[in-house]
């Protein structure tokens, strides 16, 4: 793990209407640390990461991710930043027609250099991201 913060979160507040969902939450993540969200349904899970990643805008607070703003006016170096990582929430599948490597291989082809890449070279990428979370190949 790294030093610093990948994700640093200071003050944030979520609501919607009078439901506070996150009220000054402070959170830093490290670079090289695996970490997991537990709650129970209506808790705002799903709310602090679609905070984090942009897709929400908090009544309150500060979100720095990678040492940018999600929320920035920029919006070239937000795209920017969003293609630096993938998400997929529990009701988004995968492509049910493509096998794991094949859905791994999807946002190389579109917003990486796969396009360029060989079939091989792909496969050999989308076999090293299984590997690192730990799934079997």
């Amino acid at each position: 793990m790294t030093g610093e913060p990948v994700i640093r979160i200071r003050g944030l507040v979520n609501r919607f209407g009078r439901q506070v969902l996150h009220d000054g939450l402070d959170l830093d993540v490290l670079g090289g640390e695996v970490m997991g969200v537990v709650g129970g349904s209506g808790t705002g899970k799903s709310v602090l990461l679609k905070t984090i990643i942009g897709l929400n805008r908090p009544a309150a607070g500060t979100i720095d991710v990678l040492g940018q703003d999600p929320f920035a006016d920029d919006e070239a170096a937000v795209r920017r930043l969003q293609a630096r990582w993938g998400v997929l929430f529990q009701d988004g599948a995968l492509f049910s027609s493509l096998t794991v490597a094949e859905n791994i291989a999807v946002p190389l082809k579109e917003h990486g250099p796969g396009g360029g890449m060989s079939a091989g070279l792909l496969a050999e990428l989308a076999t090293l991201k299984i590997r690192m979370v730990g799934l079997p190949i």
